[in-house]
């Protein structure tokens, strides 16, 4: 098979021009990164009687309820970075199962290699579309064991697949969606995987799209275990339909909503108290930007006036207080409007992505697009950016 990208067909001087482009001592830790394999990669950490998923599943996945994400007639958005020619992506040209596309395919070594041309120091890697996929497809069996199945062997081919590069693949766990007992058991199971540094639930504990004060004993155990939560993307989204109270004021209070969902999701913990009965929890909330935040949290307070009674909230602090308080980290690709107002979000409150191999990826310039985002910021309000609010987060440093 033939490396369809761009960028991995270039000569040896071309990669290193492109890894080196844009200050080679500023060191770039990427949130949300990606591992885009067809499902077929956990054959040997899932029982064989549960393989006929693997196959299957991927080819259900549609955008927006219509349009078909693989197949010949999908548009394989999560990939088109690797894939590199934009110019010539139409339905059915993108195959991650036939074509080795960087990002869908390989191992470690691979990865490494990628993240060398992109000049990323290092990176989260979190579940691909495919996986996902599959492992939604597992769980709406109804089949416990067969869910559970594919949560713990994608947790454990992560963890390998990390651990040949501890320095540089830094793995982003799954948790089932089964009730906080079994999320619990998870989480512990995963705190002692090498290679893997933070947990990444796709519900909340409770295994709902909206928080509950029974997730809470999920959140005491993580941050005992100290292990980092990160959302990738939101949980939840009004999209998804509002379940009670709470979820209504969330929506009407927060104000705002893209399309991973990330300000809902940081609406409704807000709203929840959660931050209030633990003050020291902490979330990174990938790819939803920051850009947004200035207007949200003035939005926020003043809604938060009218609307907090009739949904029976009471909060310590005025909404926007927990948006910039060490709570929340917000998580940036290439939002300049963020860095032009990081005076009112707060230097410590930012991290950055490359979200590769995804569509919205600078690859293979993310280095060049991250210095020229930072450019006009002091070294060391660059290094926290780029690097350091994201490893003080995950306790790389």
């Amino acid at each position: 098979m033939n490396n369809v990208s761009e960028a991995s067909t270039s000569s040896a001087p071309e990669r290193e021009r492109s890894a080196v482009n844009g200050s080679p001592e500023i060191k770039l830790l990427s949130c949300d990164t990606h591992l885009e394999h067809w499902p077929t990669v956990l054959k040997n950490h899932i029982p064989k009687k549960y393989h006929g998923l693997m196959d299957e599943a991927p080819y259900k996945v549609v955008l927006w309820d219509s349009l078909p994400f693989y197949g010949p007639d999908g548009i394989t958005l999560s990939v088109m970075a690797g894939h590199g020619k934009y110019s010539q992506v139409r339905p059915g040209t993108i195959d991650i199962r036939s074509q080795e596309i960087p990002g869908a395919y390989g191992g470690p070594k691979d990865y490494v290699e990628w993240l060398d041309i992109d000049g990323v120091t290092s990176a989260v890697l979190h579940m691909g579309i495919a996986i996902g996929s599959t492992i939604g497809a597992a769980r709406g069996t109804g089949d416990k064991d067969c869910y559970m199945a594919y949560i713990k062997g994608f947790n454990n081919w992560l963890s390998e697949f990390c651990s040949e590069y501890p320095d540089r693949l830094l793995g982003a766990a799954a948790i089932p969606g089964t009730g906080v007992e079994d999320a619990i058991e998870e989480l512990e199971r995963v705190n002692q995987l090498p290679g893997i540094i933070t947990v990444s639930p796709g519900a909340y504990p409770n295994g709902s799209s909206s928080p509950k004060p029974e997730d809470d004993k999920f959140w005491k155990r993580a941050m005992e275990l100290n292990m980092p939560i990160t959302l990738h993307g939101g949980i939840s989204s009004p999209v998804n339909g509002l379940n009670d109270l709470q979820d209504g004021a969330a929506w009407i209070i927060g104000h705002t909503e893209v399309t991973t969902g990330g300000p809902y999701s940081a609406s409704q913990l807000i709203l929840s108290g959660v931050f209030d009965r633990l003050p020291n929890l902490q979330f990174n909330i990938l790819e939803c930007g920051a850009g947004f935040l200035p207007y949200m949290m003035q939005q926020m307070d003043h809604m938060y006036d009218r609307h907090r009674f009739w949904a029976g909230i009471d909060l310590k602090n005025p909404p926007s207080w927990y948006c910039t308080h060490g709570n929340i980290l917000w998580n940036v690709i290439s939002d300049h409007v963020a860095i032009n107002n990081i005076d009112q979000i707060g230097e410590r409150n930012i991290t950055w992505c490359s979200d590769f191999p995804h569509s919205n990826s600078e690859y293979p310039m993310s280095r060049k697009s991250a210095c020229l985002l930072t450019s006009d910021l002091s070294d060391e309000v660059r290094n926290d950016v780029l690097w350091g609010n994201a490893a003080r987060f995950y306790s790389l440093e």
